[in-house]
């Protein structure tokens, strides 16, 4: 093993900070096999008053799909749903836990529960024992937690290997830690979205010991210590809200391993309601941070890494350690592009309005192409002006998949795919669902995972159509000009189109290329919490693309000393990562960077593990977006 000493961590800025997550509207299902309902099928009361947990531990198991049945989405209608013991996820897939609305669906703690309980929820079946990082799909969304007074406990225990989501949640009551992600090792990469965390807790978040974290649009309000802690992991941050809280973000060495530190991309914050005497930032370890305000601090950051401290009350840019460059005329600032949040999409409350698939012959398991199948709901559901077509959950071993050989065009007034649990659909070589001009403004795809096959392809043909693709592992091509948002997703993606913009929020594409996992051909596109794993080139970008990196996790499974793909190939474009970390159980890659101006290549080989704040790759005549 190579012990190098951490060299910068950048991050990716926001444009700007949003106000509080705002509670999502209401989400409602059609009734099928694919939906249960925690009170109908289930037996919950959601009175405040009766003990739901063993309905509510029912539901998790049989969402998941437990004993070969077909896995489902768990629906909580509006009401409080009184827990004795922890709720805990115990397989290796899902659940899919949907409530009503956030602020009318509150999964409460008892008052004064035994300290042998350690969290209301928690999405690992242990408290002390990882296993491996091998736990998949967990999505929670649309409801509060609430601790109850319990100072010893958690409110979520939060736990999710690839692609796992927790979104439009609300974190309530007086506990330890409201999301705790740092309670075992190998936990993430993994995404928390839109999450309110008030009431009395030591901590709002902690990120520690695992894979990649990313925090989008948190805000935390009256933590007794600080904001968010993180130590052993990269997280990249945007548009953080701490009020009322000594230490807004507290960022650490564990111990003297200094490629174990914490990597962090803060892009966008504003912290008011400090401790006067105090900063608003803490920092040992690696650093990128910008576009922050903070307010009753007395100071903005306290750092003892080279980048000093900031007196505040606001930074525009910082960097704990020099910036990495291939050429000494690269600009040391990171290429700041504009970070757009996905556009609003309305959930469909009309049951009436969705279509079945299986009803129109998708049959999972049967080996048999389902692209007819699949056509023929959505130009049933188009002719009938209706908005969603979705499948029925798989279960049970392999083969259990959906098959698509060919291409589905998604068109008039469908605009949302949904899996409902475990979509799994593995393609042949041409498995494609197509966005062109005559889809819908936005379109969604959600809950499809191929899972250990070979992914479908999901094009943006449009000129003008935005694609949202969420919690799947779609292969994502953008052959047109209409933008795209990638979120939560272990996928694949090509910019064919110059100009095409991409957005992606914890991006988790794996595996071994010559060409790169991701590849921008003149597009842009900005990525915030992204995590690899395997041999040869991950990112490219060329053709004059500009791509923008903010907390970049990249796990090497023991490179070959002579194999000399890059992680990221720069040929006459434009490219900033922040906040990049590499470990290997084995030899790092040998060329961390290649990059290309005109006719002249040079390639960055730094030996073993490295944390950079910022890699800056830019031309200094590059125009500012």
């Amino acid at each position: 093993m190579n012990r190098m000493p951490f060299l910068p961590f950048v991050l990716f800025t926001l444009a700007a900070v949003s106000s509080a997550p705002l509670g999502a509207a209401t989400i409602r299902f059609p009734q099928d096999s694919a939906v249960l309902d925690a009170r109908r099928d289930l037996g919950a009361k959601g009175d405040g008053a009766a003990d739901d947990t063993a309905a509510l531990q029912r539901g998790l198991e049989a969402s998941s799909g437990h004993d070969g049945q077909p896995s489902r989405i768990l629906f909580l209608p509006n009401g409080t749903y009184r827990i004795t013991e922890t709720l805990t996820v115990k397989a290796r897939v899902g659940p899919w836990v949907y409530g009503e609305s956030r602020d009318g669906v509150i999964i409460r703690l008892a008052d004064h529960s035994p300290t042998n309980i350690t969290a209301v929820i928690r999405t690992h079946p242990s408290d002390t024992e990882a296993g491996s990082a091998d736990w998949f799909m967990r999505c929670f969304r649309n409801l509060t937690i609430d601790a109850g007074h319990n100072p010893h406990v958690d409110g979520i225990r939060w736990f999710g290997n690839n692609s796992s989501l927790l979104k439009d949640v609300r974190v309530i009551g007086t506990g330890k830690v409201a999301v705790n992600t740092g309670f075992l090792g190998q936990n993430g990469p993994n995404l928390v979205q839109d999450v309110l965390i008030e009431g009395s807790f030591e901590t709002g978040v902690r990120s520690a010991w695992n894979w990649g974290q990313t925090l989008s649009r948190v805000a935390v309000r009256n933590a007794r210590r600080e904001g968010v802690y993180v130590n052993a992991t990269v997280v990249g941050i945007e548009d953080l809200i701490v009020e009322n809280t000594p230490v807004a973000l507290h960022n650490e060495y564990p111990n003297d391993w200094t490629w174990w530190g914490g990597v962090v991309a803060l892009a966008g914050g504003r912290f008011t309601g400090g401790d006067p005497r105090g900063p608003a930032i803490t920092n040992t370890s690696v650093l990128y941070a910008r576009d922050v305000t903070a307010t009753g601090f007395g100071r903005l950051v306290h750092s003892s890494t080279p980048g000093g401290s900031v007196a505040g009350p606001k930074l525009d840019e910082y960097t704990s350690h020099p910036v990495q460059r291939l050429f000494a005329d690269a600009p040391e600032r990171a290429v700041r592009l504009p970070s757009l949040p996905e556009p609003s999409f309305a959930w469909e409350t009309n049951p009436a309005l969705w279509v079945c698939a299986n009803d129109h012959g998708a049959v999972p398991g049967d080996n048999q192409d389902d692209t007819a199948a699949l056509q023929k709901a959505v130009d049933a559901a188009a002719a009938a002006g209706k908005t969603v077509v979705y499948l029925r959950g798989i279960g049970g071993g392999d083969p259990n998949w959906y098959t698509l050989n060919g291409e589905v065009r998604i068109h008039g007034s469908v605009r949302h795919v949904i899996g409902l649990g475990f979509g799994r659909i593995i393609a042949g070589p041409e498995g494609r669902f197509i966005v062109d001009d005559r889809s819908a403004p936005v379109v969604k795809f959600q809950h499809l995972q191929a899972f250990g096959g070979r992914p479908p392809a999901v094009e943006n043909r449009s000129r003008n159509s935005t694609l949202l693709v969420e919690s799947c592992d779609l292969r994502i091509v953008g052959a047109g000009s209409g933008d795209i948002f990638v979120t939560d997703c272990p996928s694949g993606i090509e910019l064919r189109s110059p100009g095409q913009r991409l957005w992606a929020r914890q991006l988790n594409p794996e595996g071994d290329s010559d060409i790169g996992l991701v590849r921008n051909h003149g597009g842009q596109l900005w990525a915030l919490g992204v995590k690899h794993e395997g041999r040869g080139v991950r990112w490219l970008t060329d053709q004059g693309g500009r791509t923008e990196i903010l907390g970049l996790f990249n796990y090497g499974p023991g490179i070959a000393t002579n194999d000399f793909r890059p992680m990221f190939t720069v040929s006459n474009a434009v490219f900033s990562a922040a906040g990049v970390r590499e470990i290997s159980f084995g030899n790092t890659f040998p060329v961390k960077v290649r990059e290309t101006r005109g006719g002249e290549t040079r390639e960055d080989r730094s030996d073993g593990w490295i944390g950079w704040a910022l890699f800056s790759g830019q031309p200094p005549s590059a125009p500012r977006p």
